[in-house]
């Protein structure tokens, strides 16, 4: 019987950002999934240790180092060749460009071509500079959209000719029926009321909190045009979810007359953020791009109505599930809150619209056309090979 070892660039899984929930529900089914192969787990700190406990195929190695670029391109191909990895597979967007074993990585988004100005110079020169010559060095491309495909073909001229669009889905806590005394605790936990508006903000850019903001979000844009739903007769709060919403809204001249009814529970972690969206009359994001939106597929997957951008993936993943606005027209975003907010039969087509949608998306099918592009580069394991063809000709 063959077994193959797949080596996993897990710096990413520190995050607590989409990179960082999009690499830990993917691995975990992975390992689900391909419990023939042996996983080992290239980390930068052991703060994801205990995520793989449960998991006899999930060898970790702690790869302790303050550069990114000396990690990436010193020590995991150290690494890999030390525990006789017979792949590389990293869920973002590089990988060793000197190492002989073959390298598998997602394109995760268009947003620094699409949205340049979004992001600090040294970010741009870095993505126009080696994006590329990862694409080339990548034995294979998965892509989390349609649409990051469209854009980097477009806009970096990257061949993408044979990448499979894998996608995304939710946490098994997104799709669980809500306990009432659990909704009720949460909501005193973090001063919520009783009925709200819930938006996901994000406002820095990167891991690291000490870098620098990120307007792509579009928050003030989505405040002022909560202003207006409220001038107009919209009587629900604003709930801003992320770490540092309120300075950075503040930094931007923002009183506290203009964010009156605007409440700001500061970061919620994704094992709790269900009960957010379970607690929500709706949910709006006015960002600028998204290259999937997996906080879209939450909402659906918790019955929660979406208003989402007409930009970039949103639409790809909506597929027609929400009410979808112009993110840079402050007027129509209103008109969205008050259609929504304002109607309980469009929140509840939406919100069947919305679990239907779901229901296509998930971390199983990701993890499946995940699994076809390994098992074409190194073969698929004896005893998964029925279940392969299975799912291959499904």
């Amino acid at each position: 019987m063959r077994h193959r070892t797949i080596g996993v660039m897990g710096r990413t899984l520190d995050q607590d950002d989409g990179l960082g929930v999009y690499a830990r529900n993917l691995l975990l089914e992975l390992l689900r999934q391909d419990a023939s192969s042996r996983y080992v787990i290239f980390l930068q700190s052991d703060k994801s240790r205990d995520l793989f406990r449960s998991y006899g195929n999930a060898d970790l190695c702690l790869l302790p180092a303050k550069r990114k670029l000396y990690w990436d391109q010193v020590l995991v191909p150290l690494a890999a060749r030390r525990h006789g990895v017979d792949l590389i597979f990293n869920p973002k967007f590089s990988i060793p460009l000197f190492t002989r074993r073959p390298c598998v990585f997602v394109q995760q988004g268009s947003d620094w071509y699409v949205n340049p100005q979004n992001y600090p110079w040294w970010d741009n020169l870095y993505i126009r500079l080696m994006l590329p010559l990862y694409s080339r060095r990548a034995t294979r491309m998965l892509a989390i959209s349609q649409r990051t495909l469209d854009d980097l073909a477009a806009h970096a001229g990257i061949d993408v000719s044979g990448i499979v669009v894998s996608g995304a889905g939710v946490a098994p806590n997104f799709l669980e029926p809500p306990d009432p005394a659990e909704l009720a605790r949460f909501r005193r936990e973090y001063a919520l009321p009783e009925r709200f508006i819930l938006s996901i903000a994000r406002v820095r850019h990167g891991a690291d909190r000490r870098m620098r903001t990120y307007p792509g979000a579009n928050t003030p844009r989505l405040v002022r045009a909560w202003q207006s739903y409220r001038r107009q007769g919209g009587d629900l709060p604003l709930v801003l979810v992320g770490a540092g919403v309120q300075a950075f809204l503040r930094d931007r001249g923002f009183r506290d007359a203009d964010l009156a009814d605007v409440h700001f529970p500061g970061f919620i972690p994704n094992e709790r953020l269900h009960l957010a969206y379970r607690s929500a009359r709706c949910f709006v994001t006015a960002t600028l791009c998204e290259s999937f939106g997996i906080p879209i597929l939450e909402a659906f997957s918790c019955g929660c109505p979406a208003i989402v951008p007409n930009t970039c993936a949103a639409p790809e993943v909506a597929g027609g599930a929400a009410r979808l606005i112009d993110p840079l027209d402050e007027a129509d975003i209103a008109e969205a809150l008050l259609a929504v907010a304002g109607s309980d039969l469009l929140c509840a087509r939406l919100a069947e619209r919305g679990l239907e949608r779901a229901r296509r998306l998930t971390w199983e099918e990701c993890a499946r056309r995940t699994l076809r592009v390994f098992d074409a580069i190194v073969g698929a394991p004896v005893r998964d090979r029925a279940a392969h063809l299975e799912t291959s000709t499904g």
